[in-house]
């Protein structure tokens, strides 16, 4: 049964001027003090939408510790997630200007990949766009779509194979450049 809005309201602001310090001292010396404060607040706010779950009295103390380590274990993985982010950009780089020609002959390619791409059924190229743009492993896509993994690799062979056919058609010679990915596509399936 949930608690009134009134009754909710009391009992979190007792709670929090009970654990506050507490909470935060845990964040504190586990990372640094914006992180701390971040955390806090998160693990308050679970403990706001979930007030009817809080155990009352000395209890509400340890269950706001459990709620604080998934909050820190969450932020430890969006850290390391931008910080392999930043690694990936850093060493991407400013690449040189090209010659006109260079950005002409790029510019027909790209656009005959793109066009070949355009003729694909649109389940297709969303598949294609997850695997090679978004990089995403194929086991990931197979649970967007809603099948397996192995019959996303099947499915991604056979849409490379269309497109490089669909390519060869509208110019001979550039299936070399656009064939089937040598590997899994995004890492893993």
């Amino acid at each position: 049964m949930l608690m009134q809005p009134e009754v909710a309201d009391q009992r979190f602001r007792e709670m929090y001027q009970a654990t506050e310090r507490d909470v935060l001292a845990y964040f504190l010396r586990r990372t640094d003090a914006t992180s701390a404060r971040d955390g806090a607040a998160e693990t308050y706010l679970v403990a706001w939408r979930r007030i009817d779950d809080v155990p009352a009295g000395d209890e509400s103390l340890p269950w706001l510790y459990g709620v604080a380590r998934r909050v820190l274990a969450n932020q430890r993985r969006s850290h390391k997630r931008h910080a392999a982010l930043d690694r990936k950009l850093s060493g991407i780089g400013v690449p040189e200007d090209p010659s006109p020609e260079v950005i002409v002959l790029r510019r027909s390619e790209d656009q005959e990949i793109l066009d070949a791409v355009e003729h694909l059924r649109p389940e297709d190229q969303e598949i294609l766009r997850l695997a090679v743009w978004e990089e995403l492993p194929h086991r990931q896509i197979a649970e967007m779509i809603g099948t397996s993994a192995h019959a996303i690799t099947q499915r991604i062979y056979r849409i490379t194979r269309q497109l490089a056919g669909e390519i060869e058609r509208s110019s001979p010679g550039a299936v070399r450049r656009a064939g089937p990915p040598a590997s899994e596509g995004g890492g893993g399936s």
